[in-house]
């Protein structure tokens, strides 16, 4: 069974690899990540069957690891150092934990928890893996997009607008910073569906929170907090009036 271990603490990544490698033989540790941009990127790559995850770490959870890589078919076990009242709520979702320090008993019976489930799911995500997803993940505003650099997690609420540039797309952030990603702005759009940004012309798709005024026209225009203006097209025109309620 081959088994990733993302946790920020290196020191307890490493402690946890040897407990597996002394107590769990049949395991396969084949990536320990310390952040979890790393984190997502070994499991977009090395598809494991075990993710041992920890909650809390710098610039994203744990949620969020889960929600950029929910199309790979894989068991998580969390590891937190939550006390136990915290963490029922999660034991209820039938995703295991481990508290730390973590105790070399509940670490077997978790791991063989986890071995029954991946012998026994098909190549869907398992059910309560997704539950998990729906009910505690999508409530983050992170969303994650591939860069020239990695796996780039954004948080939606920072996003200004997005610029479509071929099959690439421009990232423009608040904080003035801009970045280009290999996807296109309809597959960027689809990410952001929860949020409250329109596309408002084929190239232009836009976070409703950062305008500041609509000027009419034959499709109008968009002039942003920022001051940037953008075209609004005769297409877009109707779907961006009725959620800005005009």
């Amino acid at each position: 069974m081959n088994v990733i271990i993302i946790d920020d603490e290196k020191n307890g990544a490493e402690a946890l690899q040897l407990l597996l490698k002394h107590n769990c033989r049949h395991v396969n540790t084949i990536a320990l990540k310390h952040s979890p941009e790393e984190g997502i990127e070994s499991i977009l790559t090395l598809q494991p069957d075990l993710v041992f995850l920890d909650i809390e770490m710098p610039n994203a959870s744990g949620f969020d690891v889960i929600k950029a890589t929910k199309e790979i078919n894989y068991e998580v076990i969390f590891t937190t150092a939550y006390e136990q009242y915290a963490i029922k709520a999660f034991k209820t979702q039938a995703v295991d934990y481990l508290l730390k320090p973590i105790d070399v008993e509940e670490l077997v019976a978790a791991v063989k928890s986890a071995e029954t489930k991946i012998e026994a799911k098909s190549n869907k995500v398992p059910a309560d893996l997704e539950a998990l997803v729906k009910k505690i993940v999508y409530s983050s505003k992170k969303i994650s997009v591939p860069t020239s650099e990695g796996i780039h997690l954004f948080d939606a609420r920072e996003i200004v607008r997005l610029e479509s540039d071929s099959n690439y797309t421009n990232i423009f952030l608040k904080s003035g910073q801009k970045f280009l990603i290999s996807k296109t702005l309809k597959s960027i759009a689809d990410q952001l569906k929860e949020y409250n940004f329109c596309r408002v012309h084929s190239a232009h798709l836009v976070n409703l929170d950062e305008v500041d005024k609509y000027i009419k026209g034959d499709g109008g225009t968009l002039i942003l907090k920022n001051k940037i203006s953008i075209p609004v097209s005769r297409n877009n025109k109707a779907e961006l009036l009725n959620k800005i309620g005009l």
